[in-house]
């Protein structure tokens, strides 16, 4: 089957709740006051595997069209850059991060589970982190944490962003930490250069 197809079955559950399927990526999205939520769907068909992955996201708007005036971006990037992402087995270690299937008769199978998983903790998890204050600290209370779906040069510049917009207090002891832990990763010069400017246009806010 194919991956439109595929994603179209999704498309009158998801719209109870708000979604719309976007016919160019194959997305779902809601929108929020500060940005939108976000459901991929990635299909995966090769010899060697075939498989359905699901991906949580969450865009803030005002995050994301200030660091990528600092940051390396190509074309509309900053229009679809996303602020954080989550696989389902982050969310909840009992669920896979993939699916594998054997053949077309095993994704209603699939499917029904995921809108469970949906129903009960998905969009829930969606909106917890829609509330720009648990954002920031989930980004922020360990800047150590890893983030698994991007690099550090751009978690550190999400997390002192978000930090200053919905934060402000703990605005200089978070700089303090990412600055310690830039040095600490011995980053490039461009690296540093490039968080110092987004820290010089984030104080003149």
């Amino acid at each position: 089957m194919e991956t439109n197809q595929m994603i179209s079955l999704h498309e009158g559950f998801f719209e109870e709740y708000g979604f719309v399927l976007d016919p160019d990526t194959l997305h779902y999205t809601k929108l929020f006051a500060e940005g939108k939520q976000l459901i991929f769907f990635h299909h995966v068909q090769n010899p060697d595997a075939n498989y359905i992955e699901y991906q949580l996201g969450i865009r803030f708007d005002a995050v994301e069209k200030i660091i990528n005036e600092f940051l390396p971006s190509l074309g509309d990037f900053k229009e679809r850059s996303v602020t954080h992402i989550a696989t389902l087995d982050q969310i909840n270690q009992k669920m896979s991060k993939r699916y594998f299937l054997e053949d077309d008769f095993e994704i209603n199978e699939i499917f029904k589970k995921m809108e469970v998983f949906f129903i009960e903790e998905g969009f829930e998890w969606l909106d917890f982190y829609s509330i720009p204050q648990n954002l920031e600290n989930l980004f922020n209370k360990n800047p150590d944490q890893e983030l698994t779906t991007q690099n550090f040069t751009y978690r550190s510049a999400r997390a002192i962003t978000l930090c200053k917009l919905y934060n402000e207090s703990e605005y200089e002891n978070t700089k303090k930490a990412y600055l310690g832990k830039l040095e600490e990763m011995m980053v490039t010069p461009f690296t540093l250069a490039t968080f110092l400017n987004l820290l010089g246009y984030l104080e003149d806010l």
